[in-house]
């Protein structure tokens, strides 16, 4: 696997974790059968990174996922944490 390839791999964990164990709106983190409840949503955000999308577009996006596709009530407060944290990812912290 190439450096690239690599990181890339990294950041798609440490997406697939924050929104797994922080983001869940579905509250299903301790539910080992559903780990991939949220990998469809992986592609989009993982190329909002790398696009050095702002906090916002990515809030839109969970936002948006969260309310219109699962139909849930959401926690704007919330979804801008993880929306930061997104933003902000760190490789080093995966």
């Amino acid at each position: 696997m190439d450096v690239e390839q690599n990181r890339n791999a990294r950041l798609l964990h440490a997406i697939h974790k924050i929104l797994l164990k922080e983001w869940d709106p579905l509250g299903i983190s301790a539910r080992p059968a559903m780990r991939d409840e949220y990998d469809e949503y992986l592609p989009k955000i993982f190329m909002y990174i790398q696009q050095d999308a702002s906090e916002s577009e990515i809030f839109e996006y969970l936002w948006r996922v969260e309310t219109v596709i699962l139909e849930k009530r959401g926690n704007k407060a919330h979804t801008a944490r993880i929306a930061s944290k997104l933003k902000h990812i760190s490789l080093s912290d995966s």
